[in-house]
Parts: C-alpha cells; sequence; structure tokens
C-alpha cells in the first residue's frame, strides 16, 4: 500500500518521565497532572481539523491523550502496537544524556529495526481517509526520515498539539 501523502500527529501529552527528561520507550507510563490538563486542551484544536480515522500507539500516554477528544467525537480509532514508541530496553527509565547516541540497546530495538516497524506501519494506513496519528517523538523523527514536514519549523514535536504533515521529498536512509 501506498503510505498517505497527509497524517494529522499528535504527541503524546506529558509524563512524569518527560518532565525528568528520562527515556521512556515502551514503558507504559500514564500522564502527569500537567498532562491530563494538554490531553483536555487539544480538544479544541482537534475539534477544527476533518478526522475519519484514529490511529493510536497502544501505550498508556498514548491513549488518555486521545480519550477527552473520543469522549465527544465520533471517529473510529485503530489501537495499533506498531506505533509505539522505540523499545531502549536496558536504557528505559534512564536520563537520556545517559542514554547518549546509542544505536543498539541490549534487549531493544536497533535504529534499522524501529524504522522497518515504522515503515511497515506507515504502509498498512488506509488511504484516502484523514489519518489522526496519536504517537510518540521517536515515531515522529521516522516520519521525518520517511519524507513528512511540517509547515511549522518544528525541530522537536511539541506535547499534545495536532500538527499537520506532508509528504513532500524522499525518504533518506
Amino acid at each position: 500500500m501506498t503510505p498517505p501523502s497527509t497524517l494529522i500527529f499528535l504527541r503524546h501529552a506529558q509524563t512524569p518521565w518527560n518532565r525528568a527528561d528520562l527515556t521512556m520507550g515502551q514503558s507504559d507510563i500514564p500522564l502527569s497532572d500537567l498532562g491530563r490538563q494538554e490531553a483536555i486542551q487539544a480538544v479544541a484544536a482537534l475539534k477544527t481539523l476533518q478526522i475519519d480515522v484514529i490511529v493510536c500507539s497502544h501505550l498508556k500516554r498514548c491513549l488518555q491523550t486521545i480519550s477527552p477528544f473520543r469522549a465527544v467525537g465520533d471517529c473510529q480509532i485503530s489501537i495499533n502496537p506498531a506505533w509505539a514508541e522505540r523499545s531502549w530496553g536496558v536504557y528505559e527509565g534512564v536520563s537520556k544524556s545517559q542514554r547518549g547516541q546509542e544505536t543498539h540497546p541490549k534487549n531493544g530495538e536497533t535504529d534499522a529495526d524501529f524504522r522497518d516497524r515504522i515503515r511497515h506501519a506507515l504502509n498498512g494506513l488506509p488511504s484516502g481517509k484523514n489519518i489522526l496519528l496519536v504517537s510518540h517523538s521517536g515515531v515522529f523523527r521516522e516520519l521525518r526520515r520517511f519524507g513528512y514536514e511540517s509547515d511549522l519549523a518544528l525541530d522537536k514535536i511539541p506535547h499534545a498539539i495536532p500538527v499537520r504533515l506532508r509528504r513532500n521529498r524522499a525518504p533518506q536512509g
């Protein structure tokens, strides 16, 4: 299947581990108090967008982020573990500065494994639909490598703010 040319990307809201700058990976960390407020605030922006289907990581922080919107909307949702954050193995729960530029963490995913998982998930998205993808910063970085760009100048994806991504260039690597 051909990947969609446009996506609306929503990174999960803040967790206590985000605030502490810890590597979450696939650890199932819930939202912080601020994160729950961010999820509620995201509803107003999401209601202005045409969304046909929500595709969401299975991790608690993503499900909690989209929950307030689902309470007021009628979109179908597909919960898919393929959209989870990269598994960082032994580095989960460790500060990002201690993790450094590791590319093959023990008991985790290599760069290539993670990239392949996201490529496969991207190719499995429905065509001709307005898709809201609720996921993680690592997934956002992979989408950028696959040629998706935002109208906004973003080096880092903010928490709980929907961002429209368009496939404007050929994938890297």
